[in-house]
């Protein structure tokens, strides 16, 4: 499925975690919020926009334990995605 940015919408990253974070599968940032398991956004890859949906790999420690549930994006990695707000 792909989308079109709309008039007067906003692109953002999602960030690495803050350094304070000493979970360890710390939560990914986005707007300065925790990002959690399960959550959904609209990211920009080289073909266009596409749904995708953030979960955590219990087996991995760190931010290697985020990926993409989405199937055919499975093997890119979350953090620095270009969202819509």
């Amino acid at each position: 499925m792909r989308y079109e940015l709309e008039d007067e919408q906003k692109v953002l990253q999602l960030q690495l975690p803050d350094p304070n974070d000493k979970d360890s599968r710390p939560n990914l940032l986005f707007k300065e919020r925790k990002v959690f398991a399960g959550e959904n956004f609209v990211a920009l890859f080289p073909d266009g926009w596409h749904e995708i949906t953030l979960e955590l790999d219990m087996r991995k420690e760190g931010v290697h334990s985020w990926y993409i549930s989405t199937p055919g994006f499975e093997d890119i990695c979350p953090v620095g995605l270009f969202v819509k707000e």
